[in-house]
């Protein structure tokens, strides 16, 4: 490519970016004046064009909304990992959702690129991988606890997995984590032809994906009541005592934290039963 062309395609996409940047931060400081308004979070991801809730995408507003109201007001601390952003558009779309539904939250947006330009008033963006557990583990210092942790990052399964398992602890109790865009676990590779570690749903290995691994999880919520104990997974039981909800919806996946450590029904029967 000649080199005078070269340059001006350089100048013209930088050019681009700054203007996105401009928008993003006018997009910001109309997402605080609205933030008061008791409106709907479904709208707000609309607005925004965040890919949360668009009309032929994910629809995942309608349910952010029913979750989410009982928090509007409080001070919250929201996370989400992974944010957008690659060449020419800065991403950061969602986190002006968050900051106009949240009028008292902090927004927490991480990514494996660097998006430090969307730091804002009641916004910080971390550069994060999410497979590297010094680095949550640094975030979890730096910003934990957070009362929602959203995971929109990389979508695959062993990143989802791994994420959760090591910032579950980050969440307080009565807060959620929720996995978004967890059709991946069905996207097998030799299928697709792509990085996706996903399996179809009767193939053994699905318990490896993300889908399967959170169903394996939901059969240790009523772990008060195995009748047997032996064979059983430490580490989902482990888990599993400190989650009192998940729930499935199309792609995506909903814990709630909280203490599940309540006994077995035919226990309290046992005991009332004795003289």
């Amino acid at each position: 490519m000649n080199p005078v062309v070269s340059r001006i395609i350089g100048w013209h996409k930088k050019t681009e970016k700054q203007q996105a940047l401009v928008k993003y931060r006018v997009n910001s400081l109309i997402a605080s004046l609205i933030s008061l308004w008791p409106g709907r979070l479904w709208s707000l991801l609309s607005y925004f064009k965040s890919d949360k809730h668009l009309t032929g995408q994910h629809q995942y507003g309608f349910t952010y909304d029913e979750l989410f109201r009982p928090f509007k007001y409080r001070r919250l601390k929201l996370l989400e990992i992974g944010i957008g952003g690659f060449g020419v558009f800065v991403g950061g779309n969602s986190l002006l959702a968050w900051k106009a539904f949240f009028p008292f939250g902090s927004i927490i947006g991480c990514d494996i690129n660097p998006n430090s330009e969307l730091t804002h008033v009641r916004t910080k963006i971390y550069q994060i991988d999410q497979s590297s557990g010094d680095q949550l583990t640094a975030l979890q210092r730096d910003e934990g606890p957070f009362d929602i942790i959203i995971d929109d990052g990389s979508h695959l399964s062993a990143h989802q997995i791994f994420t959760f398992e090591h910032m579950l602890d980050t969440v307080k109790d009565g807060g959620f984590y929720i996995v978004e865009d967890v059709q991946t676990s069905y996207w097998p590779m030799e299928l697709f032809e792509t990085q996706w570690d996903g399996a179809h749903v009767d193939d053994p290995n699905f318990s490896r994906t993300c889908v399967g691994y959170f169903t394996d999880l939901a059969k240790y919520l009523n772990h008060a009541e195995f009748a047997k104990l032996d064979n059983l997974s430490p580490k989902f039981l482990f888990l599993a005592k400190k989650i009192r909800r998940i729930t499935f919806e199309h792609n995506m996946i909903i814990i709630l934290k909280c203490p599940n450590v309540e006994p077995s029904n035919s226990v309290r029967r046992r005991i009332v039963k004795e003289p």
